[in-house]
């Protein structure tokens, strides 16, 4: 190692009887260096590749245009703000997950070897590796569109695989159903016999639920929907006290968050020994509509998916319960002399 070059920013390693060059870019994730490596010391392309890694760096430290800069564009977009609340939120808090990592680093710097570095490195599930991405990706498209950067960091990175939220089983929703927990019962019914995200739940009102009919604007989507309520759900709003504006409300009144509802749901389906999360009652209230004879486009005008998704949902109907279904029906209009 004696006679190799003595660079700025270089470090030899010696590895199965080879040496190595890497860059020390001075960047860091997680507090640790990031390193490129570089050709062959003995390589022509050695010093070419050296000269640009060393520039990149002196660019990084001059104050150009950062990624937390870009981020903060983004946010104040137009593109950003049309974008519904509840979507605006989730992507807050994904790109102040990058900002935090890679803020103070040139946009066009960022490479798609560094995003894999964070995502390999931080200690993220599948969803959230995957919500990053794309966070990255909405900034980086509206930077390229806008003249703030040409980089395309995410361009070959693959979603990673999320498993699916699973329907309650139906012994735990009748549990459920009928538990002495006021709330958990309470919360269920909302969730079953409306087949909407736990948000909209959260938020709904006692004045989305009048004249017999539920209407409410879904906060991720911006969908308007309306249909009547089901007689059970009924029942339990009747005997539901009324203490506050929302429906799900603590005991002063104050209304319950999505993040303490979904904790009170899962605490109750674990001390069954049942591992689900309080969404897959959205597929359990597809299934059903789907079950009693609903058409796809009935489902969809109630819990406010597309067609696409309700056919997907439909794969877990029992077919025996639809075909039944579907006889009583004809039976019904024959009987009708239709």
């Amino acid at each position: 190692m004696a006679r190799l070059p003595k660079l700025d920013h270089i470090k030899y390693v010696r590895a199965k009887g080879r040496i190595y060059a890497y860059f020390n870019t001075g960047q860091k994730v997680s507090g640790k260096p990031v390193y490129d490596r570089l050709p062959d010391p003995s390589s022509p392309h050695f010093l070419t590749r050296y000269q640009a890694l060393k520039a990149g760096r002196a660019k990084r430290q001059s104050g150009a245009f950062t990624i937390s800069a870009l981020i903060d564009s983004y946010q104040r977009s137009a593109e950003f703000r049309g974008r519904s609340a509840e979507t605006q939120r989730i992507y807050n808090i994904q790109l102040a997950k990058v900002d935090a990592l890679l803020g103070k680093f040139p946009a066009d710097t960022l490479q798609e070897h560094n995003v894999r570095f964070i995502l390999d490195n931080e200690p993220w599930g599948a969803a959230t590796k995957n919500l990053v991405v794309s966070v990255i990706g909405a900034a980086y498209r509206w930077g390229r569109r806008h003249g703030k950067t040409t980089a395309d960091p995410v361009r070959g990175i693959e979603r990673e695989k999320v498993g699916q939220h699973e329907p309650w089983p139906e012994t735990t929703l009748e549990a459920a159903l009928s538990s002495d927990d006021a709330l958990v019962r309470l919360a269920v019914h909302l969730l079953y016999f409306t087949g909407q995200r736990i948000g909209d739940v959260c938020r709904m009102g006692w004045a989305d639920v009048r004249g017999g009919r539920v209407r409410i604007v879904q906060q991720k989507t911006g969908k308007s929907v309306s249909f009547p309520v089901a007689a059970e759900l009924q029942a339990e709003l009747d005997r539901a006290p009324r203490r506050g504006l929302t429906i799900l409300s603590s005991s002063d009144g104050q209304p319950i968050n999505r993040d303490a509802m979904r904790i009170k749901l899962r605490a109750f389906t674990d001390a069954l020994g049942v591992k689900v999360v309080p969404h897959g009652l959205r597929k359990n209230a597809v299934i059903a509509l789907l079950e009693a004879g609903c058409t796809v486009a009935e489902v969809a005008a109630i819990t406010g998916q597309s067609y696409a998704v309700v056919e997907h949902y439909a794969a877990r109907v029992n077919t025996e319960r639809l075909g039944s279904a579907a006889i009583l029906k004809l039976d019904a209009r024959r009987r009708n002399g239709a």
